[in-house]
């Protein structure tokens, strides 16, 4: 064979053993898709993950990478902001939906769900994962505010009141919580020894329980534009949330100087009577051996019963905008978030549903307080404030709460705030 003939046929060859080996490499037509999501969120996921690459084995395959809750952001920052292709679909919290949107990190999912699809959101979470008319997440999941109550220490403290009688419609209101509360703490505390507080939030000193406050009396997060600041968080129903809740705080019925990340520690220890928390703290209280608790609807202001408001939502997945894998990708956020993977994660994560279809009769049975994130879904939830500067309004507004709380001037502090965040939006003008 002449050695033209036989160079040619040659490298034919090791482009042929090259190309085989590519193909069994990665399973053929197989398309991997890369996603980046919170450790927080892991057992859920993985789970949703692994039946996703078994539903679409030999079409699709899902490659998860779990980073810790605080990097998740900052990861996100670094790579979309240099436009990289690394992972195809990625953990987007709730409230940075606007503001991931606006800087292009996220591409529009409109277009790839129909209306009947988006419509089996509960309507909280359709708001939370819609930015200017667009879709830009798909909710993973939801959480919800519920009020849980020590019932060791109030047979101890002698109180009688019936909190397994409270509904959706007729709630206890923060004035008689806080006489109670008090009441309590004078027989089980009376010198203030054991450190016994009355009421907790289990995120205090952050917007995303504590605003409920200033809701509660008809006070908004934010202005419609989603920057307005100057009349909302310094008028008149956030001042009087304010006052109020520092005087809690100085009556010794809210805390002080505890961080958000020790108070059901405290509730479990036995030192909080009151304490309003997600549905996911059961969950929390049962693998530590807490038995002696019960829970009910979070109260109301006097004169405000309308305006009563429970915190809402959690994490969303978004398609990166620079990713090449589109098919692959809706295919598994759908899978994820509206079909079986929603299913099991829900199962096995503990979140509240973000599918209205998902609070079935089973499901609320084997988790009870499940009933009331159904009732508050539908008719107190409130997502966090909507603004492309969702996490410069954090740092302010939660500044704002521990400053309060820490004895600086409601007035002085919320001027402040405002100022601060009106400075901190001109980069968004």
């Amino acid at each position: 064979m002449p050695m033209r003939k036989f160079l040619s046929l040659l490298l034919a060859v090791m482009m042929l053993a090259t190309l085989t080996g590519a193909l069994a490499q990665s399973g053929g037509d197989v398309v991997t898709i890369k996603l980046m999501m919170s450790q927080t969120q892991e057992p859920g996921v993985s789970a949703a993950v692994a039946a996703f690459n078994e539903a679409y084995k030999g079409k699709y395959v899902c490659e998860a990478d779990y980073l810790a809750f605080d990097n998740v952001f900052e990861t996100l920052e670094i790579l979309m902001s240099s436009k990289s292709s690394e992972y195809d679909v990625f953990a987007a919290d709730g409230p940075n939906i606007a503001a991931y949107a606006t800087r292009g990190y996220l591409a529009p999912l409109t277009g790839h769900f129909t209306p009947e699809e988006v419509a089996l959101f509960t309507p909280p979470m359709q708001d939370e994962c819609v930015y200017k008319g667009e879709l830009y997440g798909s909710a993973m999941g939801d959480s919800s505010l519920v009020m849980y109550y020590n019932t060791k220490l109030l047979e101890e403290a002698g109180v009688t009141y019936d909190f397994q009688a409270l509904t959706g419609e007729n709630r206890i209101s923060w004035e008689e919580l806080v006489k109670i509360a008090k009441e309590a703490q004078a027989k089980l505390d009376p010198d203030g020894s054991k450190g016994i507080a009355g009421i907790e939030f289990q995120q205090v000193g952050r917007t995303y329980h504590m605003n409920v406050l200033a809701n509660d009396l008809g006070g908004k997060n934010i202005g419609e534009d989603g920057f307005a600041v100057d009349g909302i968080l310094n008028g008149p129903e956030w001042i009087q949330a304010l006052t109020w809740y520092q005087q809690q705080v100085e009556d010794g019925v809210f805390t002080k100087g505890i961080p958000a990340n020790e108070t059901s520690s405290y509730f479990m220890a036995d030192k909080i009577i009151f304490y309003l928390g997600t549905t996911a703290m059961p969950g929390n209280f049962d693998r530590n051996g807490m038995t002696h608790y019960a829970y009910t609807y979070v109260p109301y202001f006097e004169g405000h019963e309308e305006d009563v408001t429970t915190s809402c939502g959690s994490w969303t997945v978004g398609m990166n905008p620079y990713s090449d894998k589109v098919e692959a990708a809706v295919a598994f956020i759908k899978y994820l978030t509206l079909y079986d993977g929603a299913d099991v994660y829900i199962n096995a994560s503990g979140m509240v549903p973000a599918l209205t279809r998902q609070f079935t009769e089973e499901l609320m049975t084997a988790k009870p307080y499940l009933r009331i994130a159904q009732y508050e879904g539908a008719n107190t939830a409130l997502v966090r404030a909507v603004t492309p500067g969702f996490n410069e309004y954090a740092t302010a507004v939660n500044a704002l709460w521990e400053n309060v709380r820490n004895g600086s001037d409601p007035v002085k502090a919320a001027d402040n705030c405002v100022d601060e965040l009106k400075t901190a939006f001109l980069e968004y003008e």
